[in-house]
């Protein structure tokens, strides 16, 4: 596992293009703060489902 400074970096990357990808998707479509909450939600959702069906408990 990458240790501590490399794993903060790459979260703040991933932070940073997350980011930007709902920057872009609200100039492109007008979506509403609120649409992007919810869609976020959404990928979270799905994200901590299949965590769940991996690890058998929804957290490693």
């Amino acid at each position: 596992m990458a240790n501590p400074d490399q794993k903060t970096i790459l979260i703040d990357n991933a932070y940073e293009e997350i980011k930007n990808i709902c920057i872009n998707l609200q100039k492109d479509t007008d979506a509403s703060n609120s649409e992007l909450k919810s869609l976020l939600k959404l990928i979270m959702n799905e994200f901590e489902e299949k965590e769940v069906k991996k690890t058998g408990f929804g957290f490693r």
